[in-house]
């Protein structure tokens, strides 16, 4: 049992390892900068569903460290795609605004097929499903390492989050209008107070 278990930890090490140099290579290539499962790319496709939200709420549906998502978005603002503001109700709030070029990199991201999904294209429906079984036991054993988290919760509110999303924009559409009053919608219904983060 301990063999296999060390087999199976040296196939997850390299497994990682490749996904990382995928990834790296992706950021390469100009076309996939803004991949949505990377750092840039993850921020620009929530706030194309929000275009204003709190510094706050980002790292909290995001799962990232406050140290994270700092150095991902002062590298967002650089580039022009973001700005950042101080809340006129709560000094201590940052809002993060898209910009128009941000809208238009964000656009770009609907474009893009994850590398991953190309590499699970080699395994059947039915090696599909049990991997996703292995896979959940596996994320749900490190979730229960940090039992200060709640993470179900946190899944429940980005499904939300993102399924009121797309019912809007399926009943009235896009445009600077749109998601300027999109971010007015969600935020008075994911304002940060919703939000029970650990400081």
């Amino acid at each position: 049992m301990n063999e296999i278990k060390t087999t199976v930890t040296d196939q997850l090490q390299r497994l990682q390892m490749l996904m990382h140099r995928s990834t790296f290579y992706g950021r390469v290539s100009e076309s996939r900068t803004h991949n949505p499962h990377m750092g840039q790319g993850r921020i620009l496709a929530l706030l194309k569903i929000k275009p204003e939200i709190s510094q706050r709420d980002l790292t909290y549906l995001l799962g990232l460290s406050k140290q994270s998502i700092a150095q991902v978005l002062e590298k967002l603002e650089k580039s022009g795609y973001i700005t950042r503001e101080t809340s006129e109700d709560d000094k201590r709030v940052s809002i993060i605004k898209l910009t128009e070029e941000g809208a238009k990199a964000a656009e770009s991201i609907d474009e893009e097929v994850p590398e991953t999904n190309k590499v699970l294209e080699g395994l059947s429906d039915e090696e599909l499903e049990t991997f996703s079984g292995l896979l959940d036991k596996l994320i749900k054993a490190y979730e229960e390492q940090f039992p200060g988290e709640d993470f179900d919760k946190r899944r429940k509110i980005m499904e939300e989050f993102v399924a009121h999303h797309r019912r809007d924009f399926e009943k009235h559409g896009d445009g600077p209008e749109r998601r300027r009053d999109r971010g007015e919608h969600f935020g008075k219904r994911f304002n940060h107070h919703s939000f029970r983060q650990n400081d």
